[in-house]
């Protein structure tokens, strides 16, 4: 249970820190190489690239978990806190919907592309394998918004939600970080 539980809670962070400090240290050895060296690494970018792109997909599904996607936020503003619950299952079910089109049509995509047996130019790995962030990213953040309805049925709007609409509508001053 408690692999499950730091799954849950840890595992995209971790994995979405990693790949951002492999980013980091290849990028920095590609203009090391390239401008001290004068020999550049002809993978770095390449490398880079497909990391970044999977990396932008496991963060949907963090930021899904940690309700820190791009949201409208005038309705429940305009509504009243009441109607923060009512909005933020509306988000999470488009999010669904979204991820759900992502997913039907990335999947006969990354087929095709296996199929192929295409290359990338100068890793020589099978772009299936990139290409995969698409439907992986897609299917944790449809888990992931359904993790978050059960939540909220469960125990209501977190107050994370409820201090950011408060705070947009003017009922709550924002906090001073500073000071604490």
């Amino acid at each position: 249970m408690s692999v499950l539980r730091f799954i849950d809670r840890k595992a995209e962070a971790y994995l979405l820190t990693a790949i951002l400090v492999a980013i980091s240290v290849i990028l920095v050895a590609q203009v090391f190489m390239r401008y001290v060296v004068n020999n550049p690494l002809v993978w770095a970018e390449e490398l880079a690239r497909y990391l970044l792109i999977w990396c932008t997909m496991i963060g949907t599904s963090l930021a899904v978990k940690e309700s820190r996607h791009i949201v409208v936020d005038f309705a429940p503003v305009l509504f009243g806190p009441r109607s923060i619950g009512l909005f933020r299952m509306i988000s999470m079910v488009g999010i669904i919907c979204f991820s759900a089109v992502i997913t039907y049509y990335s999947v006969p995509f990354v087929l095709r592309v296996q199929q192929m047996n295409q290359l990338s130019p100068s890793l020589e790995i099978p772009m299936w394998c990139v290409y995969l962030a698409l439907p992986v990213g897609a299917v944790a953040s449809i888990i992931r918004a359904l993790q978050q309805i059960y939540l909220q049925l469960r125990n209501g709007v977190p107050p994370a939600a409820q201090e950011t609409i408060a705070t947009l509508s003017g009922v709550v001053e924002p906090d001073n970080r500073e000071g604490r």
